[in-house]
């Protein structure tokens, strides 16, 4: 602690009930301080940083070794397009090898959910595609 913390109300009187809560907001303050140095925080934001620039410097290789765009398109494939495409393909599969399965989780989803009744009819009509292949 440095100084003392002496408060004051308005009618001249000493706000003890002032100084406490400053005490502590110093104290707060200072125990703060000491935990994290700015020294200490660059230290773990370098650290956690690490994996990141590590796939970082592996994912911009193709860049840095000019196959920019074929690259960018093939990233922006991967994360965006390829999931959907995956999901929609083991979504068809699951309705294609037990249809019945599938139907009976969507008409229980419907009597849980009467709201989902007017687009529950595509789900109905995509099993009855997928069911005739």
């Amino acid at each position: 602690m440095t100084d003392p913390i002496i408060c004051y109300k308005p009618s001249g009187e000493r706000d003890y009930v002032q100084e406490h809560f400053e005490r502590i907001q110093a104290e707060h303050r200072a125990r703060l301080q000491k935990k994290s140095s700015p020294e200490e925080i660059e230290l773990w934001n370098w650290i956690f940083s690490l994996p990141i620039r590590a796939l970082a410097f592996v994912l911009f290789l193709p860049v840095r070794y000019g196959y920019g765009k074929q690259y960018l398109w093939a990233l922006l494939f991967l994360f965006l397009v390829a999931p959907v495409l995956l999901f929609a393909w083991a979504l068809a599969m699951g309705i294609h090898a037990q249809p019945q399965v599938f139907l009976a989780h969507w008409q229980a989803y419907v009597l849980r959910h009467p709201g989902a009744v007017h687009w529950t009819w595509a789900v109905r009509d995509v099993t009855g595609w997928i069911r005739a292949w």
